[in-house]
């Protein structure tokens, strides 16, 4: 392969157990040689559980495995709408650490609606220090009712109100409505992203994503350590979408968005 995959959306550190056996920092690493991923951006699960707000506990070790990784495993900052005060503070505190690339919400894990006003704080301290945000988007659910909280229709109302503030859509949007309704929303605004982690694979999904939004909007995310690196993988070079379409997907989008490098 003639570049290095970044994966936009994983879980490293504490608390970042699910399906994968091995949640160190040197596993992840390892598996990422072995798949030619480059660059991996983590939100730590500390500061989303619902007593949550443990930013700095959070970035203390994802500074540590930034480090340690080589460099290779940055970290998005965690901003929780019950603790704005100190969601803020440790943003703009760490605002030039090297590590710290985005913005990581999450609605469903805060019990709190993605357009609530509590929310506004983070998209101004994202439009000032030019970060993207990135977030949980999901289909409302009846096995799992605090999906709610993160529906993708919801999240129009900034997306609309900071055209300058790069959004991402984590999942695409999680399920065929939450994705339908995703997709209606980047269609009208550009500043609107979807990231393809986690499992979200029936067929045409990705051919269908690029049509409509384009490649340049779209990044490979795994969802790792929730899942492994590979499925998702497999969906693109499954795709039949084109080869340069791939590399913006697996590569471009993200740098662009993260580190700003066309």
């Amino acid at each position: 392969m003639g570049f290095g995959i970044i994966d936009g959306h994983f879980h490293i550190g504490a608390e970042a157990a699910r399906w994968v056996d091995d949640v160190t920092w040197q596993s992840a690493l390892a598996l990422m040689d072995r798949l030619d991923i480059e660059r991996a951006i983590s939100a730590n699960l500390l500061i989303f559980p619902y007593n949550g707000c443990r930013m700095e506990e959070g970035l203390a070790i994802d500074a540590d495995i930034y480090e340690k990784s080589g460099h290779r495993i940055y970290t998005y900052f965690g901003y929780h709408p019950g603790c704005i005060e100190k969601s803020l503070k440790v943003i703009y505190d760490h605002a030039a650490d090297p590590q710290c690339v985005g913005i990581k919400i999450h609605p469903n894990n805060s019990r709190v609606f993605a357009d609530d006003e509590s929310f506004r704080p983070v998209w101004e301290a994202a439009r000032e220090l030019n970060l993207p945000i990135m977030s949980h988007t999901w289909d409302t659910s009846t096995y799992n009712p605090g999906q709610k909280y993160a529906f993708t229709g919801l999240f129009e109302k900034y997306i609309r109100e900071y055209p300058d503030v790069t959004f991402i859509f984590g999942h695409s949007g999680g399920r065929y409505n939450g994705i339908r309704t995703a997709v209606d929303i980047g269609m009208r605004y550009p500043n609107a992203c979807f990231d393809i982690g986690g499992d979200i694979w029936p067929n045409g999904f990705l051919e269908e994503l690029v049509e409509k939004i384009g490649a340049d909007r779209i990044l490979y995310g795994s969802d790792y350590t929730m899942i492994e690196q590979r499925p998702m993988l497999g969906v693109v070079f499954g795709s039949s979408i084109s080869n340069l379409d791939k590399e913006k997907i697996l590569r471009h989008t993200a740098a662009r968005i993260f580190f700003h490098e066309e």
